[in-house]
């Protein structure tokens, strides 16, 4: 009789876990840690500059400058040399002007074109990067493209226009622009995993990071508030959908409150950040830590490799959390930021042998 009662009870919970994981990615590949060929540790080295970062939220690598985009201050750049350990300069001033800016949303490097997003000027300036090298003293862009109309989440420059993640529900997942910032077409389902979410939801459960691959002519987007991943070709066509490693859904929904709706997402995990393009791999940042919107202490403490079709290669868990990175083209060793216990940078070497 007892073993009965616990063959039944097995049975019982079996039936109850399997009614209740329901939550799926129609046609997703799924992959988990172990599908990673090697992982490695990597020890943070602290680099030590002699003016030290202030607030950084972004960073590009350009041969020996480190481009550090710097909130809460005057000027958006600092721009830093890596054999010196110096500060060598700052540029473009924070302000509404014609060539200031307000919020830096998205810095992306394209041979010498350095593509510069302000989301709240709904503007994209282009940069000749060796202006920077060279140190010039009013540093302006060489293009200015207003996105007319739309308001945006992410956005990265393609061979012929700009791609941006939708922030207009009538818009589909993506919108495409031409080189003159209009509106030209816009594609791409949002995905659908067992739970309907209305369109202000929808928005904030699914908004990614891009990346870009010129070469492949891809545009990759790595899910924020859930760990998928999906590629797009240029003309907006899903390519595959990969899910994992942990297979985090979106936990958002519409609350009200005294002054009117607003999205919740504290029961979202944070998942990818910071995706770059390195030859014919991609670097991202992962997380897989619940959301804290009052910590400010980094939760970042993997950085996954992937080849251009996002089969999983390589992971790396950093001895330290990072708050954002940049890959070294030439080295391929990785500099982040990370605070704790304040703001500094880092340095991983990616020499060292796997464990």
């Amino acid at each position: 009789m007892k073993q009965y009662f616990i063959i039944n009870l097995c049975f019982l919970v079996i039936w109850c876990t399997s009614c209740h994981n329901t939550a799926k990615y129609d046609n997703a590949v799924l992959f988990f840690f172990e599908d990673f060929k090697t992982t490695t540790r990597l020890n943070a080295a602290t680099i030590e500059f002699d003016e030290p970062i202030m607030l950084p939220l972004f960073l590009v690598k350009s041969d020996s400058l480190l481009i550090v985009n710097n909130i809460k201050s005057n000027n958006m750049l600092y721009i830093y040399n890596v054999n010196s350990m110096k500060k060598v300069g700052e540029f473009i001033s924070w302000g509404s002007g014609p060539n200031d800016l307000l919020r830096i949303k998205n810095m992306q490097l394209v041979d010498s074109d350095l593509y510069v997003t302000d989301n709240l000027k709904k503007v994209i300036y282009k940069y000749n990067v060796n202006d920077f090298h060279t140190l010039t003293d009013n540093i302006v862009p060489t293009q200015k493209v207003i996105i007319k109309n739309d308001l945006f989440l992410n956005l990265a420059y393609t061979d012929n226009g700009y791609v941006s993640t939708a922030m207009n529900p009538d818009n589909k997942r993506l919108v495409f622009y031409n080189s003159r910032g209009e509106q030209e077409f816009s594609a791409g389902e949002y995905p659908y995993f067992g739970e309907k979410l209305n369109s202000r939801a929808i928005l904030d459960g699914f908004n990614s990071f891009i990346a870009v691959g010129h070469q492949c002519k891809r545009i990759y987007l790595f899910g924020m508030n859930t760990d998928l991943i999906e590629i797009y070709d240029f003309q907006g066509m899903l390519i595959k959908r990969i899910h994992g490693p942990e297979q985090l859904f979106p936990q958002v929904k519409e609350i009200l409150s005294n002054d009117g709706r607003r999205i919740s997402t504290s029961k979202s995990k944070c998942a990818f950040f910071c995706p770059i393009i390195v030859d014919n791999e991609i670097f991202v940042a992962y997380s897989g830590k619940p959301q804290e919107i009052n910590n400010e202490v980094a939760t970042i403490q993997h950085i996954f490799v992937f080849d251009m079709d996002c089969n999983p290669i390589r992971r790396y868990e950093l001895s330290k959390p990072i708050v954002s990175f940049t890959v070294d083209t030439e080295m391929k060793n990785i500099y982040a930021t990370s605070n704790i216990p304040e703001y500094h940078m880092v340095l991983f070497e990616l020499c060292e042998a796997p464990n």
